[in-house]
């Protein structure tokens, strides 16, 4: 029997050789942006979670050895030095603080604040509190080294004296305890921490802990163990538990009743343990005296890398007994099982030395089959039976051991599938092709059918033959080496290199996932599906723990991850080395030994990183803003109101995000408003590059990612300007498009003198030669009146020798001839005396003329209109002297011949003359008469007269028409020119 030497924990260290200024810690605190002080003997360090910057005496501390910190309400952090008095830095600046403000320049051992806001401060010389920025000894303790202080959520003062037991302060009420009368371990009073839930007071004194409850102090029973019991800090992890700091012997972890000491074998880097802080993350950090700084994280983990006697515990096979005891064995050989925390160690001399166990399979602890490199073996009390080729077996090399429902054994081995059925070992048939290759794993599913994973794929057992599922077949899936089922009828297989199959028995449906789906490591090595619906994925890089119940509704997978960042620190798991025990703890065999998870710890981080920009550099080059003429922010060191010329439009943001617990998962996304139209894709990349940025006013927002998945809420801004060139500026476009529209409005006004002054001299051009053309107009007129005049003239002198030659004339013919021939040129000589009276020379009024040659007509035919009343119709139409001439002969015939033939006997009667526009310039012109009509239609058709007016007409474009009907009708249709 042999006890298991340690559980190992998960711890991260840091060093000098990751930036600690010195590698003793004396004090930790977590400030309100989440980053982590450190107090060293060489100063203190200021930790991101990745990196460390240290402050010392140059910048400001009052001495390099620094033994206490606080930060107050003000957000101030309070430095407490071990030789030279107190520093206070308010984020920008250090101040010192010593005697000439009346506190005594020595060891400042602790720090805190009343509920008034006051500052009290533990010395060699008593305790002190701050008032109006002087030091006063407080009044009511005595004036005594005092080692620690506290204020609990009552607003009660506790004081830790060195020598002379603790005092309580509550308003003006002081108590005291001592070790006699309260059973303190020790007078020496070294630290004092209220508990989160209960408001249990601890208190750590040089003899060991001791907490106060309902008034009555107890001690605490400590593990034979711990030697050295002096306290040097408490702090309550995320479970509850009460961690108690051992000066020089290491951790407590008090869970109720229950004290677990931790030491170096359960992971601490020392046993000195000097400070210890619980992060806004729930992890524990602790400080050592001369080994750094550690954190304790993911404790769901735990490690058991050093195992009894066994050399190297590199875990090949994995499996458990009825009763839930966990066998393992190596690649070196070695056998074991372990039962309440004790280890039983097989007899390995019945297989040779260096033989690799690769399957456990436990019948009874008097009953194992055991898969080697060389064979099987069945394990019996008094006996150990050995199977290799030389009894049936395709290969030596056996790789995995199952039996069947009627308990038949089945071997997956290098050489295919064999059975042990009645004490025969028999190779099985594979129907799809000739061989399986190698053949990696078996399982037995919930309706006792036994899937075998092989070299060359899946194959189902039935009849004792290996087939090929057909719904799988559309998958070039190969190299399964591990194969498990959930409660919902999935099965799971899982391929080297070639990712993780889901098939679903019921409906035939299948779900691959690899790489291209989002799968983070393709080379499975082992698979299990737990009781808690999860799906423990084991690759050569990291174990997922994948959600089912998702995977049921939406056929995609959301895991966790874990690896070696988050706490699972065995690295690479080993083939089929996954099991889960009665209690729910899931065991992983890996290359480094045991690891254990316990799920009740398991918890996710749920504090997103707080987010600060680091640097901002012009074309990727460190930039001094200062020298640029910027004003720098102190606490930032970022220039304020950023404001870059447009020939500077290259920037990169430098970021980081603080996340304690896995740092190098933390993820960001950033968008540049007024750049960028969305946010970017998340990247690792601490850092973001705009080039060519125009002219305008931007703001940079960023987010963070935790390891768990959680985002910032609010993103970090930060808002800068590129101003624009002079030439593209407001004010100098203002002023440019004044001036252009100065210079338009002086040359619009020049172009409107230069106008009016053309404008007049062409107006006086105009009147000048207005004037010369109606001058000549006017000669024009005159003489054209003249002309008139005269022709009128001559045609009266031809009238008149007409009237002289008829006195002489007898025959009536040429009497009647010579009397139409007057009045034909008396109505020449009408128009032209018209045209010589008016003023208007180039158009005739019909109207007016028509009745003037018919009142010539009737004057020299004797006719008045008593007797033939004339009636004219002629509308308001003016038309050019030719047409006035023809139109004018035309009505001197027809009328004539109306006077003459219509009314004989001086016969009353009526006349009329009408004139209608028809359609464009065609005209209808009517001559009518009610006398005793024309018989001889045809006779006057011949009449020169008539034949006079058929040329005429002709003239206009026009023809004659004759109805002799109730009188006489002459019809006329002509074109009058436009």
């Amino acid at each position: 029997m042999h006890t298991v030497w340690a559980q190992q924990y998960n711890f991260r260290n840091w060093t000098i050789a990751d930036g600690l200024p010195q590698s003793d810690i004396t004090d930790l605190l977590q400030d309100n942006r989440m980053r982590i002080w450190v107090a060293t003997r060489g100063g203190i360090s200021l930790f991101d979670g990745s990196s460390f910057r240290t402050y010392n005496r140059q910048q400001g501390l009052a001495s390099n050895n620094v033994s206490t910190l606080f930060q107050d309400s003000r957000n101030q952090l309070w430095i407490g030095s071990a030789d030279n008095g107190l520093t206070k830095y308010d984020g920008q600046n250090f101040s010192t603080f010593g005697s000439s403000q009346g506190l005594p320049a020595t060891a400042i051992h602790s720090i805190t604040e009343n509920n008034l806001g006051q500052l009290l401060v533990a010395t060699d010389s008593g305790v002190y509190r701050l008032q109006q920025n002087r030091f006063i000894k407080h009044d009511k303790l005595p004036p005594q080294p005092y080692l620690a202080l506290h204020t609990d959520a009552l607003g009660t003062v506790w004081a830790g004296s060195k020598e002379n037991g603790l005092y309580k302060i509550s308003g003006s009420e002081v108590q005291h305890y001592k070790s006699l009368q309260y059973k303190l371990p020790s007078n020496t009073i070294t630290a004092i921490y209220s508990e989160r839930t209960d408001g249990k007071l601890w208190i750590g004194t040089s003899g060991g802990p001791a907490y106060l409850e309902d008034k009555t102090i107890a001690q605490l029973p400590l593990p034979p163990s711990v030697t050295h019991p002096l306290v040097s800090d408490f702090t309550q992890d995320a479970y509850g538990k009460i961690l108690v700091a051992l000066q020089q012997d290491g951790l407590l972890s008090v869970d109720q009743e229950q004290v677990q000491h931790l030491t170096r074998a359960n992971g601490l880097s020392s046993n000195h343990i000097s400070a210890l802080l619980l992060d806004s993350e729930k992890n524990t950090w602790i400080g050592t005296s001369g080994y750094g700084l550690q954190q304790r994280r993911a404790q769901w983990f735990m490690h058991y890398f050093t195992i009894g006697d066994i050399q190297e515990p590199h875990i090949t096979a994995l499996a458990q007994d009825t009763k839930g005891t966990v066998w393992f064995g190596t690649a070196n050989g070695e056998a074991a099982y372990m039962q309440n925390g004790r280890q039983t160690t097989l007899d390995a001399n019945v297989w040779p030395p260096g033989t690799i166990l690769y399957s456990m399979w436990v019948i009874s602890p008097e009953n194992v089959w055991v898969s080697t490199s060389r064979g099987v073996w069945n394990l019996r009390p008094r006996q150990a039976k050995h199977y290799t080729t030389a009894n049936g077996l395709p290969a030596d090399e056996v790789y995995f051991v199952a039996a069947d429902a009627r308990n038949n054994v089945w071997f997956a081995t290098a050489g295919g599938v064999a059975s042990l059925q009645n004490g025969e070992i028999k190779r099985t048939i594979v129907s799809d092709d000739p061989e399986t290759g190698k053949a990696y794993h078996i399982y037995r599913d919930k309706q006792n059918r036994l899937w075998f994973g092989t070299e060359k794929g899946v194959y189902l057992l039935t009849q004792n033959k290996l087939h090929k599922v057909p719904a799988l077949q559309k998958h070039a899936f190969t190299e399964v080496r591990a194969i498990t089922e959930d409660g919902n009828g999935w099965l799971y297989f899982g391929g080297y290199n070639y990712g993780l199959l889901g098939y679903h028995q019921p409906t035939g449906e299948t779900k691959l996932f690899n790489a291209d789906s989002g799968l983070p490591g393709e080379g499975i090595k082992s698979l299990y599906a737990d009781r808690d619906n999860n799906l423990w994925i084991a690759t050569n890089r990291n174990v997922l723990k994948a959600d089912l119940a998702y995977f049921h509704d939406t056929r995609k997978l959301k895991y966790r991850e874990y690896n070696g960042q988050n706490g699972f620190s065995g690295l690479e798991v080993s083939y089929n080395g996954i099991t889960q025990t009665p209690d729910g703890r899931v065991w992983f065999g890996t290359i480094k030994g045991l690891t254990q998870y316990i799920p009740e710890l398991d918890r996710i981080n749920k504090a997103a990183p707080q987010l600060r920009l680091t640097d901002i550099r012009l074309f990727m080059r460190p930039t001094d803003w200062q020298q640029l003429g910027y004003r720098i922010d102190q606490a930032s060191g970022l220039p304020v109101n950023l404001r870059l010329p447009h020939s500077k439009d290259h920037i990169t943001f430098y970021y980081h995000g603080i996340c304690l617990s896995d740092p190098a998962r933390v993820r960001y996304r950033y968008m540049l408003e007024g750049h960028d139209q969305q946010w970017s894709e998340t990247s690792e990349q601490p850092y973001a590059t705009y080039a060519n940025l125009g002219p305008g006013t931007y703001t940079f927002k960023l987010k963070a990612r935790n390891n768990d998945g959680y985002w910032t809420q609010q993103p970090l801004t930060y808002t800068f300007s590129v101003v624009p060139p002079v030439w593209r500026r407001e004010w100098f476009i203002a002023l440019l498009l004044l001036l252009v529209t100065g210079s338009l409005i002086s040359v619009v006004r020049l172009r409107e003198r230069s106008l009016v002054k053309m404008n007049t001299l062409l107006d006086m051009r105009v009147k000048h030669r207005t004037r010369m053309l109606e001058r000549k107009h006017r000669e024009k007129e005159l003489l054209l009146q003249e002309v008139h005049h005269r022709v009128k003239n001559n045609l009266q002198i031809v009238i008149s020798l007409l009237n002289l030659q008829a006195r002489h004339v007898q025959d009536p013919i040429a009497l009647e001839a010579m009397q139409a021939l007057r009045s034909r040129v008396r109505s020449m000589a009408l128009l032209h005396e018209r045209l010589y009276r008016h003023n208007n020379l180039e158009h005739i009024n019909l109207e007016n003329y028509f009745r003037e040659i018919c009142e010539s007509l009737y004057a020299s035919y004797g006719i008045t209109e008593e007797k033939v009343n004339l009636h004219i119709s002629v509308p308001p139409i003016n038309v050019d002297i030719d047409t006035a001439i023809t139109l004018g002969l035309v009505v001197n015939e027809l009328i004539s011949n109306t006077l003459k033939y219509a009314f004989p006997d001086g016969r009353d009667g009526r006349l009329g003359i009408d004139l209608e526009h028809l359609r464009g310039d065609t005209y209808q012109l009517i001559v009518w008469d009610n006398g005793v009509g024309t018989p001889e239609v045809r006779d006057q058709q011949q009449s020169f007269g008539l034949k006079l007016v058929s040329s005429l007409i002709k003239k206009l474009d026009g023809e004659i028409n004759f109805e002799n009907i109730n009188g006489t009708k002459t019809i006329l249709h002509f074109v009058l020119p436009s």
